[in-house]
């Protein structure tokens, strides 16, 4: 079965012409298509191959269609028309809306010390919350309300996307319950808590993005995602008085009245958020009431912004203010700060690390429905793909840089009239030449040969000092998805250059072991031409005859640490490119797994990395020897992070199929953590 994504452009599937593929998420790929009828563009998304014969998959792709389609409202994304592929593969036709998402604009405006105007900024937050209300009068909670999934028309209006992993409240439940669906910097506290939702949720993740908008960062920042859970469960932001001095008490309140702990104490409907909203516009300067239909947007990209003099104002005394007079007094809720499980889940999972020993962060697994988890379950959370996303969407949300938010600068000091005049004897002072743009590639490196004498490629993305290392296909024939998922991420973020921090270089290994056989799940599976398992070839605890399986197998580690060639030539590109972390791609466990390297003794420096991966991919965080009470015996992971080198194996679901979505989201948060 297929995985190529570009097999399709070219062909027409019903009146759909396929032009380009966009992107893919966990469930389909993305393509950008022409309706040969209506001559226009359409985003079709198509069901993955590999799910397709999955009745489960199937009808949650059916649902999501259902879903968006019963919604009508200019700022919901439309459905067109659904359909199968000539392999019979499920597909959607919705708008192609290229514009950019809201997420774009914000990093754009960061980097340029900028915000929107207030009054654009709440004419934004004003039409999603009214889309929420027709959303929430269909029985549908969104749960993953942020900036990644609000689009941009090219005239400003947004489109709310994404309503595939929304709870129908009286839909069948799908898949098994026990998930965190969501993004945690936008998470409501009950949905941090794991407790069943309603609409209310949905307004406190749109207070988020308004703070957020209004203030040029999140109102929750946390290196670790539960920390960043913990805030908003148990910590209040800083008050936008604080922040900002020109905004009305009107603006204050709606932020302050969405971000309640209490779902109580918030705006109860979207209709009351929406009502607030058209009053904050008014004290604003705005004209007041918003149609539904935008008649009022100024688009985001033009001049339109606010420079850095309204942030942080000098010599701002903040104070006390109180809401409009209008609508509901909002207290500031403590947040009930009893030791809920987010603390316990969180001290316990340091306590572990910093012990080094037999640390585990168990995922539970997926389900799109809204039922209660106890409170006592512990659950990971699912940063869950963006399937529908459209051309321009940023599919994983980037912290925004704190620094936007600086404290005031004092005017320089005045010089004296004249300067003295430099030596006569001084250098000529030389004009510095313009920074070259970094070549991005993609390119292709031949690091070294097999033992069967056949090529070892990497391939180059970006042009960042720090770099990033992938491996795929260590055990190339019994586990062919780690070199499938290595192949679609070159795919991928060669065409998505824009993901990759500018900081970062990331390689690719797609095939360590060219040499492998294959035999799916079989040790033959695993040994290059000499009949070396290269993962048993690295010098920690190293011995010629190691074990696979429990059972010893002669000559599986080599005839000495680092005797093949393959693993010679991982060592040397490594070190040539001074990794600053290393992912290995192995196969299999059943719920995946993030394993962090630790040769003798606790890990030293790859826990970090482990939890990046595995927090955002939602798999399972453990040491695999002590998960299955197995010593390792010359395991690359184990030797890198001897050397001081963060590395990690993923460990995937299967032997075959590959879990590029979770996986994607898993890369993200390590170009991110370890390459900004």
């Amino acid at each position: 079965m297929s995985l190529d994504p570009t097999q399709l452009i070219g062909q027409q599937i019903g009146h759909y012409e396929i032009r380009s593929h966009i992107a893919r998420g966990g469930m389909a790929d993305v393509y950008l298509a022409f309706d040969v009828n209506l001559h226009r563009k359409v985003a079709l998304k198509v069901m993955l191959a590999q799910l397709s014969a999955d009745t489960q998959f199937v009808e949650r792709f059916r649902r999501e269609a259902q879903t968006v389609a019963q919604l009508e409202h200019p700022n919901i994304i439309q459905v067109f028309g659904i359909g199968l592929t000539p392999d019979q593969r499920p597909y959607i036709a919705m708008p192609f809306i290229d514009g950019g998402a809201l997420r774009d604009t914000l990093e754009m405006l960061t980097r340029r010390g900028e915000l929107l105007p207030t009054t654009q900024a709440l004419a934004i937050v004003r039409q999603m919350a009214d889309a929420l209300r027709v959303a929430h009068a269909a029985g549908i909670v969104h749960r993953d309300i942020k900036p990644s999934n609000i689009l941009l028309r090219p005239d400003g209006t947004p489109i709310l996307v994404d309503l595939g992993i929304a709870a129908v409240q009286s839909a069948p439940k799908l898949t098994q319950t026990g998930t965190l669906i969501g993004t945690p910097n936008y998470m409501s506290p009950e949905q941090a808590r794991g407790e069943k939702l309603d609409g209310r949720s949905d307004l406190y993740s749109l207070g988020v993005i308004l703070y957020e908008m209004l203030a040029g960062k999140r109102p929750f920042e946390a290196d670790d995602p539960l920390a960043v859970l913990h805030k908003h469960v148990y910590e209040e932001p800083t008050p936008l008085e604080n922040l900002r001095h020109d905004l009305t008490p009107h603006t204050r309140y709606v932020v302050q009245a969405a971000m309640q702990k209490n779902p109580m104490n918030r705006l109860p409907t979207a209709v009351d958020m929406r009502n607030a909203i058209d009053q904050a516009i008014e004290a604003e300067g705005g004209p007041g009431r918003v149609s539904t239909s935008g008649a009022w947007r100024p688009h985001p990209m033009e001049q339109y912004t606010i420079g850095p003099s309204k942030i942080v104002p000098p010599n701002f005394a903040p104070t006390d203010l109180l809401p409009p007079d209008t609508g509901p007094t909002v207290p500031r809720s403590a947040g009930g700060r009893g030791k809920g499980w987010v603390i316990g889940l969180a001290v316990a999972l340091l306590a572990l690390l910093f012990l080094g020993g037999g640390y585990l962060a168990m995922r539970s697994l997926r389900g799109p429905d809204t039922a209660a988890v106890p409170t006592a379950t512990p659950v990971m959370i699912v940063a869950e793909d963006n399937p529908t996303a459209l051309p321009t969407a940023a599919a994983t949300e980037t912290a925004v840089p704190n620094d936007i938010v600086a404290t005031a600068v004092p005017e320089p000091t005045a010089l004296p009239s004249a300067t003295p005049p430099p030596p006569t004897d001084a250098p000529p002072t030389e004009t510095p030449l313009p920074t070259e743009t970094p070549d991005m590639g993609p390119e292709r490196l031949t690091i070294g040969y097999s033992a069967g004498n056949l090529p070892i490629e990497a391939v180059r993305i970006g042009g960042g000092p720090k770099a990033i290392v992938f491996i795929g296909g260590l055990h190339a024939g019994a586990a062919p998805s780690t070199v499938s998922l290595a192949e679609t991420a070159v795919n991928y973020f060669s065409s998505n250059f824009q993901e990759i921090p500018p900081q970062t270089t990331l390689y690719i290994i797609t095939n360590a072991n060219p040499d492998s056989r294959p035999v799916v799940g079989e040790l033959d599976g695993r040994l290059n031409a000499n009949g070396v398992d290269l993962n048993r070839n690295w010098d920690c605890r190293w011995v010629k005859d190691a074990a696979f399986r429990g059972n010893t197998v002669p000559g599986i580690g080599g005839q000495f640490a680092f005797s093949e060639p393959e693993t010679q030539a991982m060592v040397a590109f490594i070190e040539s490119v001074g990794a600053t972390a290393v992912v290995f791609w192995e196969a299999k466990t059943t719920n995946g797994l993030a394993s962090p390297g630790a040769c003798n003794g606790p890990s030293r420096v790859s826990v970090p990395l482990a939890q990046a991966y595995g927090i955002a991919a939602g798999y399972p965080i453990a040491d695999f020897e002590n998960l299955t009470n197995q010593t390792l015996n010359g395991d690359g992971t184990n030797w890198l992070d001897g050397q001081g080198i963060p590395a990690i194996a993923i460990i995937l679901p299967d032997y075959v199929t590959v879990d590029w979505g979770d996986n994607l989201d898993g890369i993200r948060a390590v170009l991110r953590d370890f390459g900004s």
